[in-house]
């Protein structure tokens, strides 16, 4: 990989910059390996985008059927330190419309005050972006710095560098190879950068045997009388290029055969 540092630091990768700004449209994971004749794997090219993303705002965004990486320009060092701009803030409140993106309490109806809070955390590699920016109340602000201090920093920065879901949840329990692993940490890193309705769904495909992880349930009660459950990994396995295409095409071809098994069919 070529590779030249910036003026603040962190090692470009010219090659898939000069791509990106060659493509303002977007490009998905298949042109840019084509285009940049990677024969590495999946994970190779996830660790040049997030050596970019360092110094350059680079979201996956959904084009009709395909997610394509967008170049949306460098990051602003002096945002980037956290602070909120005037710009940044009222951008923000206008999408809550006065309701808290959290709990969905209401200025005019409940009386809350709103704050401009960071989604993903700086310390877990978050950035002072209005797509990773929302407004919450007070409450709902101090709740959640109260859960994420029970996160491990470090660890969540690598975890979240993932843009697949299959991949963040895969990478958190490898992390904790034969330990078990709550459902509520799971499911964090699953919605950490976008809503998955069904995240238990993205654990079960970890399981097909064209992924090949071992993944044991186990359930325990909460001192509230609660059940909780905690999922372990058992063994490690990279998961494949394309693991989203391999797992569609596995769900597709158990349905054929329960329809055929339905239909009375050999």
């Amino acid at each position: 990989m070529k590779g030249s540092k910036s003026a603040n630091g962190p090692v470009i990768d010219r090659l898939l910059l000069d791509l990106l700004r060659a493509h303002p449209e977007g490009l998905d994971t298949r042109q840019i390996r084509e285009a940049l004749g990677d024969t590495g794997t999946q994970e190779h090219l996830q660790r040049r985008v997030r050596a970019l993303r360092k110094s350059y705002i680079l979201p996956l965004e959904k084009v009709g059927t395909r997610k394509v990486y967008v170049l949306r320009g460098e990051i602003d060092r002096a945002t980037d330190s956290g602070a909120i701009s005037g710009r940044l803030r009222a951008a923000v409140l206008n999408l809550a419309k006065g309701r808290c993106q959290m709990c969905g309490k209401t200025v005019a109806e409940d009386g809350i005050k709103l704050q401009i809070d960071h989604r993903v955390p700086q310390s877990w590699g978050g950035l002072t972006v209005e797509e990773n920016l929302w407004a919450i109340c007070t409450p709902c602000n101090h709740g959640k710095r109260d859960h994420f201090k029970s996160f491990d920093a470090s660890e969540m920065q690598t975890v979240l560098a993932y843009e697949s879901v299959h991949e963040r949840i895969a990478h958190l329990l490898k992390l904790h190879i034969g330990k078990p692993v709550a459902s509520t940490d799971l499911e964090f890193a699953a919605n950490a950068t976008e809503r998955q309705e069904d995240w238990q769904k993205r654990l079960r495909e970890l399981r097909y045997p064209v992924i090949g992880l071992k993944i044991k349930s186990s359930h325990k009660n909460t001192p509230e009388g609660f059940r909780r459950s905690y999922y372990t990994l058992e063994n490690w396995r990279d998961l494949p290029d394309g693991h989203t295409q391999l797992i569609r095409a596995w769900d597709n071809k158990k349905k054929r055969a329960e329809l055929k098994k339905k239909l009375g069919i050999n």
